[in-house]
């Protein structure tokens, strides 16, 4: 087929013989058989296939796997309690987590009973939160960090603004406070004060007395912005942090980690292993683990949801407890 030249022809001829030269392609094309689109489309899907299994092994690294965490304990320390909007939290903090966080899932909604043990966080005699306690819990059921938090207030402000003639402005002012905790050390890896003032009812509305004359759809707006300013910020902090897996069985040359498909473990996907076993002594009663050597090497054979097998490519002391990172 002979392509038109643009030197030669004068514009209304070029659209022309370019339409026809198209319109000779697309006919060629819906002339090939179907068995060579067969064979096009299976040479792609295999060439595909192979090109992401060696993509993964030359390239594995913590971006391709997921951090898991749980959002426990958020409790309403606010005086209004005539609707729950700590639920709202509760709620909208994980699913911005499995929506927008490329490299977080929430497992609140996948633990299953395992995450019964972590219905309330457990605590010192002190009432500060029991971060070891919290880590060994976590390490069970195959998390990499919690979240927890509070909403603190949410009350009624009445502000005088103007310079001559002042108006009384009604505020809603709403203060949540936000905590994650490192499973592999049982710190803290973010602790954080979240505000918002929201005008109510307009100038000139006279001062409002009680939460009950607000208008709530506005303040259920407000939470939205407030909830995914907070995901994104415990987005960061997780992301921030590299993966951890944890051993709870060793049987053999047999290993079983807490994680599995849902943190995205495949079977031939390699991992160091080191012992978290060692315990650093606060003096306000906190203990937490810190990372110690590497005690071996192993590859996973078989995957669950949420657990995984392993064999022993080599051991130096390989125990359950320990921790496993991409190598």
């Amino acid at each position: 087929m002979i392509i038109p030249n643009s030197k030669l022809m004068p514009k209304s001829m070029l659209l022309l013989s370019w339409l026809f030269w198209l319109v000779g392609i697309h006919f060629v094309l819906a002339s090939c058989s179907s068995g060579i689109r067969e064979t096009v489309d299976k040479s792609t899907n295999t060439l595909t296939k192979t090109t992401k299994q060696l993509t993964r092994k030359i390239r594995f690294s913590d971006d391709d796997l997921q951090r898991m965490t749980a959002v426990i304990g958020f409790e309403n320390k606010s005086l209004y309690r005539s609707q729950d909007f700590a639920q709202l939290f509760r709620k909208g903090i994980p699913q911005y987590l499995n929506k927008e966080c490329d490299d977080v899932t929430d497992a609140s909604q996948n633990a299953g009973e395992g995450l019964e043990s972590l219905k309330g966080l457990p605590l010192l005699p002190s009432g500060q939160v029991d971060t070891h306690a919290l880590a060994t819990i976590g390490r069970d059921l195959g998390l990499n960090a919690v979240v927890t938090g509070s909403l603190d207030d949410i009350g009624i402000l009445n502000e005088k603004r103007g310079m001559v003639w002042k108006d009384t402005l009604n505020l809603i002012q709403i203060l949540v406070s936000i905590e994650v905790y490192d499973i592999e050390t049982g710190t803290k890896i973010l602790d954080q004060s979240f505000r918002r003032k929201v005008e109510i009812g307009g100038p000139g509305h006279g001062p409002m007395q009680s939460l009950n004359e607000m208008i709530l759809p506005d303040l259920h707006e407000t939470f939205g912005d407030l909830i995914r300013e907070i995901g994104e910020t415990i987005c960061w902090a997780v992301e921030d942090q590299p993966w951890n897996g944890f051993i709870i069985a060793v049987d053999g040359d047999q290993i079983v980690l807490s994680s599995g498909s849902l943190a995205g473990l495949e079977p031939g996907d390699e991992f160091e292993v080191f012992d978290t076993s060692r315990i650093l002594e606060a003096r306000n009663g906190q203990r937490f683990f810190y990372h110690g050597q590497k005690t071996g090497e192993i590859r996973i054979v078989e995957v669950e949801s949420a657990k995984a097998r392993a064999s022993i490519i080599t051991n130096r002391g390989i125990k359950t407890g320990d921790a496993v990172r991409v190598k």
